[in-house]
This record gives structure tokens, sequence and C-alpha cells, in this order.
């Protein structure tokens, strides 16, 4: 069985990292695996999904697969593989959002079409969320005995205590001392709600605390300006974009770790990736019901999605941090752990080869 991965999306976005998971442990699980890296970093006026086309035309060139694998619908990949794939290959794909619904317009409608015409040539649809597979199966009812759940989980084996930088660690600690540690990672781009975090920062600045900013993207700069113009530089630290290994002791030196999404509809279908691998590293979470954040409760901080309740639950646990925080490790391992999913995902493949 021969499985090839790929991703629509850039280098430097959470899609890359989900295919990149996928692909590693389907290969720990003893599947003849293949992973085509991204090309390039997000570019404006998307100009990567273009570019990358002829990427992927290249490499599938007399290429010959059993599953192709695809994280996003997008003509830049679906493409290639259906001009170069054999009759007997299944193409796999993955739905994490709704990417139109992040753009407005006649953009939103045009990327709302293509995806619903790719998505018409998928042997299976999968997807993380259960209010997203309902979703997909309202919309496509013809895929509906074809939808496969394949969670976001954590990589256990990478995120770790055991890989946290010690020196690093007792670095930062030093380097802060006396303030709480806040840490929220993302793919700085139009998905990302830092915009809220930085208001909820705002209202409790007073605070002793630092919050640092793992993530690179387009919206970067976007999210400096916001911080220098509401007098917020002494409380946010953007430290750029990040591997995972180098996220790790970053993350194991933070004392509160934020996941927030803006509370709308698009919101509701996301799976939260970075919430999965704060708990896998122990960490203290203060997170808004959005999504399916709902899930994890009993093991974090869970707040009305509005900023000022997320702002108040900082704030709190700010004023209290305890032990309770390694609940959720336990939770993690059991339900949301990438080997698990990768070992039942190459099962399911090989029932149906």
């Amino acid at each position: 069985m021969k499985i090839l991965v790929l991703c629509s999306q850039a280098t430097n976005t959470g899609a890359k990292l989900r295919a990149e998971y996928i692909f590693k442990y389907l290969k720990k699980a003893g599947a003849d695996a293949e992973y085509l890296t991204p090309p390039l970093k997000s570019m404006p006026f998307m100009l990567d999904f273009a570019l990358s086309f002829f990427y992927y035309l290249f490499k599938l060139m007399n290429k010959k697969y059993d599953f192709i694998f695809v994280e996003k619908p997008y003509p830049n990949t679906i493409i290639p593989i259906l001009l170069m794939k054999s009759d007997k290959t299944k193409i796999i794909i993955d739905i994490d959002d709704l990417d139109y619904e992040y753009r407005k317009g006649l953009l939103s409608k045009f990327i709302e079409y293509i995806q619903k015409q790719l998505i018409k040539f998928a042997w299976i649809i999968t997807s993380h969320n259960d209010e997203l597979i309902r979703l997909i199966k309202r919309e496509y009812p013809a895929q509906m005995k074809n939808i496969y759940k394949l969670k976001q989980s954590a990589d256990l084996e990478l995120f770790s205590p055991k890989n946290a930088d010690k020196q690093k660690v007792r670095s930062l600690k030093k380097q802060f001392k006396g303030k709480v540690i806040l840490l929220y990672m993302a793919h700085l781009n139009i998905a990302s709600s830092l915009s809220d975090i930085i208001k909820a920062i705002k209202l409790i600045k007073n605070e002793p605390f630092i919050l640092l900013v793992i993530g690179g993207g387009p919206m970067l700069s976007y999210y400096k300006n916001i911080t220098k113009n509401t007098n917020l530089q002494d409380k946010i630290i953007f430290l750029g974009q990040m591997n995972p290994k180098e996220m790790i002791s970053y993350i194991y030196a933070t004392d509160v770790c934020l996941v927030y999404y803006e509370n709308k509809p698009v919101n509701k279908y996301r799976a939260s990736m970075k919430l999965r691998e704060y708990l896998a590293l122990r960490k203290y979470v203060v997170a808004n019901n959005t999504g399916d954040n709902k899930l994890f409760q009993n093991y974090i901080d869970l707040t009305k999605p509005t900023v000022n309740a997320f702002a108040d639950a900082i704030k709190k646990r700010i004023k209290n941090i305890d032990k309770s925080n390694k609940k959720g490790y336990k939770f993690i391992r059991q339900c949301f752990n990438w080997e698990k999913e990768g070992n039942k995902f190459f099962e399911f493949l090989k029932e149906n080869l």
C-alpha cells in the first residue's frame, strides 16, 4: 500500500502541521507513506497557491499511489492529482475548517464554489469536528457514508516535557522573574483572533504578567502595530515563527497558555491543535467556549466567548497558579493522541485497499 500525503496550504500554516502529523503516524503504523512538503510560505493575493500548482504537477509526474491524502481541497493539489493519478488511486480530502468563510465578497464565493467542485472527487472526506462533519453531510449528501472522523490530536512524542531545553526554560523564568508568563501561538493570518486577545490584555494590563506570542504570517506586522498603538509593548513580546521543537521550551516555561477564537459562525467548526499541545505539556489553558473547546471543559479554564470574560479568567488564573494543570495530559493521551489516531486510520485504509 503506497500513500502520499500533501497539503494545499503554505509551509507556515497549521494545515501543514496537521498533514505532517498524519504522515508521521501513518508511517509509524507501518504504511509505505510519502510526504510532499509545501514549497512556499504564505504569499500576498494567495500567490503561493498558483505557484505551488506547478511544483505538485512536477512532483506527481510518473508516480503511482493507492491513496493520496490531501489537506484542504484547493486546485493547486487536486488538479495535478486528477491529471496524474491512476484509475485505482483513491483520493482522501481533509476538511479542517470553512476556508471561504474567512474571506468576503466574490473571493469567498469563488473559494466555496471551487472547493465544492473538487470535493466531489474524494473517495472519502476526513474531518475533526462534529459540527463540521454535520455540515459536510448536509452540503454533500452523496458523501454522507464516506466521512471519516480523523480527530485533531497531539504528537505526544514531540510535545513532551523531556524535549524542553531546561537551560532555556531557566533562562526564560529568570528573564521574566516576578511576572506570570502567558503564551499564545498561531499562524497570524485572517483566521487568527489575536486582536481580541490584545483587547483582553489591555483590560488587565496592570497585572504582573508578560504575554509571549509565537507565530509568523501575513498579519504579524498588523498585530505589532496594534500592540504599539495601544501602548502594550511592555506587556506583549512577539517571538516570530518557530518550528515545533523550538516552541516546546517556551511553552514549558509558560505559566498560562491562551486559546481564543472570535464568537462568529465559522469558528464553531474549529478544533484547536494548540489547545491539545498545551495540555500535552501539562500547561494551564484559558480558552473561550468556541469550536470544540468545550470538550476540554474539565481540564481548562473555559470562558464565555467574550473579550471581557476571557480577560477576567486570565486575571483570576494569574492570581492562582495551582496544580490542576496536570489533569489534562491523561485526557489527551487517551483521547487525542496522534499515535492512536494514526494506527486507527491505517487499519481503516488497509481494510479498504
